[in-house]
């Protein structure tokens, strides 16, 4: 048996006597699935007037939740969901502890292919929105760093059409601050939408003027 002493900081003894923290923890994350819900209504909403496959129109929101992306508690919305090892087509929505919201559309396979020539023209537009977009070998990382995500302003235009078409995915990605907490879920409504546009896909009434 080891005879080590495990000692806490001050800032860690003064925490571990204290429920009221990880109490409001929860209340915030339970939170966070409250809004996720409200939202996947919306969302379903949308896509039910949308131009676009049974398949992916037949696809249901999922929430779910973790303690330990890169050491925080998250929680991600997906819908559309389309996930298969060579296809993709799904809009992720996060929320990261201690980091930001974000929204993420994700193609690979078919789906990047069938929409590549609209994203291609798009350019311009993923750059006034402050868009990112993965450089990065793994589909599976949502963090903005140089190295994974890339701010869409600093890429030249032959850059930008070389990952389209050479990737066997692209990801794009916008986040919102967490001190912006009053506005996110409009502001996730939003960037659902403009996904889905940015993609090609169109609505009968033409919902947003690009």
């Amino acid at each position: 048996m080891s005879g080590a002493k495990i000692q806490l900081s001050a800032f860690e003894t003064e925490l571990v006597q204290n429920s009221e923290w990880i109490l409001t923890k929860r209340s915030i994350i339970d939170k966070v699935q409250f809004m996720f819900g409200d939202l996947s209504n919306q969302f379903v909403a949308i896509i039910n007037n949308a131009i676009i496959t049974d398949q992916l129109k037949t696809s249901t929101p999922k929430i779910s939740k973790g303690e330990n992306y890169y050491g925080l508690p998250y929680v991600v919305l997906d819908y559309p969901r389309f996930f298969e090892k060579e296809n993709i087509f799904a809009i992720r929505t996060l929320f990261w502890w201690g980091n930001f919201f974000s929204s993420t559309l994700h193609l690979k396979g078919k789906y990047k292919e069938l929409f590549a020539t609209a994203l291609k023209t798009k350019q311009h537009i993923f750059t006034r929105e402050d868009y990112a977009i993965s450089i990065a070998a793994t589909e599976w990382d949502f963090r903005f760093d140089e190295n994974n995500l890339k701010a869409v302003k600093t890429i030249s235009p032959d850059e930008w059409n070389e990952i389209i078409q050479t990737k066997d995915f692209v990801k794009f990605s916008v986040k919102i601050s967490l001190a912006n907490w009053d506005n996110a879920t409009s502001e996730l409504l939003k960037y659902f939408m403009l996904n889905l546009k940015l993609a090609g896909i169109n609505f009968p009434n033409g919902e947003i003027n690009l």
